[in-house]
């Protein structure tokens, strides 16, 4: 019996030390494969949040350009108003993200017929995540 058991050490040895060594390659190349779909998930979550600001940006440009129109047509309705905070919701918006919208008039400086419009367009309404757009344009009012 021992002479059986010595050949069958010997025969399975070097099978057992391949086994061995195609586990060790089967692991490196599992990590391998992990560790490239976690950069590869990052990066989509960077790409994803890089979109999201883009997206972000243009509606507070839009925003702000709107919030110009608005001060020019409230100064040619009344030439003593004197700007606003505008609150938009998400359903106003149509979104899902609302919106706060910052108007500053002030008069020019010697001259009573011209107006310093200010805008400032925060969108999301959310101070940790959000992109700022500020616009000014002079107005010229009617006596």
């Amino acid at each position: 019996m021992s002479a059986s058991i010595g050949t069958w050490w010997r025969k399975a040895g070097p099978r057992g030390r391949h086994r061995g060594a195609a586990l060790v390659i089967a692991l490196v190349a599992m990590t391998i494969v992990a560790a490239v779909l976690v950069l590869l998930a990052r990066q989509s979550v960077i790409e994803r949040r890089g979109l999201q600001r883009d997206s972000w940006q243009a509606q507070a440009a839009w925003l702000a350009e709107s919030a110009l129109d608005r001060a020019a047509a409230r100064l040619a309705a009344d030439r003593d108003y004197a700007g606003e905070t505008w609150n938009l919701s998400a359903d106003d918006l149509g979104t899902g993200r609302a919106a706060v919208v910052t108007i500053d008039v002030q008069e020019v400086e010697n001259d009573a017929g011209r107006r310093v419009v200010r805008v400032r367009a925060d969108y999301p309404d959310d101070p940790q995540q959000r992109v700022r757009q500020t616009e000014q344009i002079v107005v010229e009012i009617e006596p």
